[in-house]
């Protein structure tokens, strides 16, 4: 077998496999792992200069009202918006609209998806989780991280939330930039190999995170018995394509359709590093703590019972969806509970099938379900004592001054 016409950081795993099976995609892939984003990085070394606080002023006021409200705005940052104003010629509204009424109808299995399924699927990539571990951005603060990116997805996949002003497209553009603040201050002096690791936050495993919103939850639903319709799947992935081209995401590198969603899954498995104990760590804090306590919030007076099944439901699940393999990696208990979704999908099926006879009852769901989602969202800010969405908006102080996009108001 011929050697990768490329140089790969250490971290790669089998890139002859991967080039000789997927070709043109791998090759940018392995490429991708050495690319930042060159129009966030430059907006954050131009607040950095400015002070965060006061830059981040700007931007938001920008999201909100326009670059045109800005004085004297940096060149970096009106190269910023007009990314975030272009609307690419590929661009459908109709199926944006479509995407967020299939997706949205189901939170609180997407919400199952999440944690046993996607984020831990991810973290069996030792190196993808190395900018984690350097900020410890997740067992400091695991819980307040979770609900700030619960409140992004929800604000972005709601119907209306990918027009130009709405909550989900400033949501996109911040968490954008905060992954610009992690880069910026891990290069900035933080112990990082590059050479191994490939640049931090890097498009490659950037790219990867839109699968975890998106082919891997409806994958869930599936195993559970939702069904969704071609043009359904078709639209929830044109959404995430938005979605990762809002984040900053390389075009060559941004999946397009839903095969080309499985294929980047492949590749990045195919190509990942094995677990570390960082992994690990990540695995325990989410299944045994932040799982239980964000499913107890949203069950109201069964929230004890709720609390007490959720742990070793969370390990079953989690081995259900990511296989074996993964789940010993991982050290992801096995137990009864991975029979429930097997259990679970002719009566969910039959649900589901059965709701998408009855006039106007899709409609319904979806009013239901975005209550749900709000009232479960609220819930879980007054038990965490949180007033703010995403870092950049919460106060610079106390457990959350250290990280690298926490800025003060002031």
């Amino acid at each position: 077998m011929s050697t990768p016409s490329i140089s790969v950081p250490g971290r790669v795993a089998q890139p002859e496999v991967a080039l000789a099976r997927y070709g043109e995609r791998a090759q940018v892939f392995l490429d991708a792992l050495a690319w930042g984003d060159p129009t966030a990085d430059a907006v954050v070394a131009e607040l950095v200069a400015m002070g965060r606080g006061k830059g981040m002023k700007m931007i938001r006021k920008g999201l909100a009202e326009g670059i045109g409200s800005l004085e004297e705005a940096p060149e970096s940052i009106v190269r910023l918006f007009e990314e975030i104003d272009h609307r690419p010629e590929w661009l459908r509204q109709d199926l944006l609209d479509e995407a967020a009424r299939a997706y949205c109808r189901h939170p609180v299995t997407i919400g199952l998806a999440l944690g046993p399924a996607s984020l831990v699927g991810s973290y069996v990539n030792g190196a993808a989780v190395e900018p984690l571990a350097l900020t410890r951005r997740f067992t400091d603060q695991g819980q307040v991280r979770t609900f700030e990116t619960a409140s992004w997805l929800w604000a972005t996949t709601r119907p209306g939330g990918l027009e130009r002003f709405a909550p989900g497209v400033a949501a996109t553009v911040r968490v954008r930039l905060i992954h610009a603040f992690v880069r910026y201050h891990i290069l900035d002096g933080m112990p990082w190999d590059s050479g191994r690791l490939g640049h931090p936050i890097n498009q490659a495993d950037s790219a990867y995170t839109l699968i975890e919103f998106s082919l891997i939850p409806l994958r869930v639903m599936r195993q559970f018995g939702i069904r969704h319709t071609r043009r359904e799947r078709e639209a929830i992935y044109h959404l995430f394509r938005y979605v990762g081209y809002l984040m900053g995401i390389d075009e060559r590198v941004l999946p397009r359709t839903e095969e080309e969603f499985v294929e980047l899954e492949r590749i990045y498995h195919l190509t990942g590093s094995e677990p570390s104990d960082y992994s690990r760590e990540l695995v325990a804090e989410l299944l045994d703590t932040i799982m239980p306590d964000s499913l107890a919030d949203q069950s109201g007076k069964l929230a004890p019972v709720v609390r007490r099944l959720a742990r070793p439901m969370n390990h079953g699940l989690s081995r259900a969806f990511t296989g074996d393999r993964t789940a010993d990696l991982l050290n992801v208990e096995r137990n009864a509970w991975r029979h429930l979704p097997a259990v679970l999908t002719p009566p969910v099926f039959l649900f589901n099938e059965l709701q998408r006879l009855i006039p106007g009852e899709l409609d319904r769901k979806l009013r239901r379900s975005l209550k749900f989602v709000d009232d479960a969202t609220k819930a879980t800010a007054e038990r965490l004592g949180i007033g703010h969405d995403l870092v950049d908006t919460s106060a610079a102080s106390g457990a959350d001054a250290s990280h690298p996009a926490a800025v003060a108001d002031a």
